[in-house]
């Protein structure tokens, strides 16, 4: 890989990954999460690939997506940080109902830093909208689901503390300046 580091930043929905993102823009490539913006796509286009139109076919265009995202990113040659990585495509096709061997081969292939920042459910701050449509509870199932799948994929889980998103940035900040 080079000079490219790539580092996944994951949790339960609504936990700040994407404004911690928006607040680390400009020192680092960052990637936004692929999940929104297909729901988003396939929803302006009057697509069927929405998880709850055709969740099989949304864990299809995601998968797509992230390997897609992983390959632009690796060809930078910088730091790179994930809204999101490949293996939560597996937690997706599990909680979908879905065949999870594709996004398990896609995990288990495509590989980022050992090490992946993790955020746990925050009820304080989870907020619904058009994309993020779950229950905080169900939320709470997507976190320790995730934390299975990356566990199993051989992945260390570092914790974000649950703070401003100032700080939380700052504290990605010291801990890519350490990795």
């Amino acid at each position: 890989m080079g000079g490219t580091k790539l580092l996944i930043l994951t949790g339960a929905p609504g936990t700040g990954k994407s404004a911690i993102l928006d607040a680390l823009r400009g020192e680092f490539a960052c990637v936004n999460e692929p999940a929104r913006e297909v729901l988003a796509e396939q929803r302006s286009s009057g697509g069927r690939g929405t998880w709850d139109q055709d969740p099989s076919l949304f864990v299809h265009l995601l998968l797509q997506r992230s390997i897609a995202n992983y390959e632009a990113a690796r060809a930078l040659g910088t730091t790179v940080v994930f809204d999101r990585g490949i293996p939560d495509c597996v937690v997706y096709a599990l909680l979908a109902g879905t065949d999870p061997t594709p996004s398990r081969t896609a995990a288990e292939a495509y590989r980022y830093r050992p090490q992946v920042l993790f955020l746990e459910p925050w009820a304080d701050i989870y907020r619904k909208d058009a994309e993020r449509i779950m229950e905080f509870e169900d939320t709470v199932s997507f976190g320790n689901e995730l934390r299975r799948v990356y566990e199993e994929l051989g992945y260390t889980l570092v914790g974000v503390p649950q703070t401003s998103i100032g700080k939380r940035a700052e504290f990605i900040r010291d801990f890519i300046g350490r990795a």
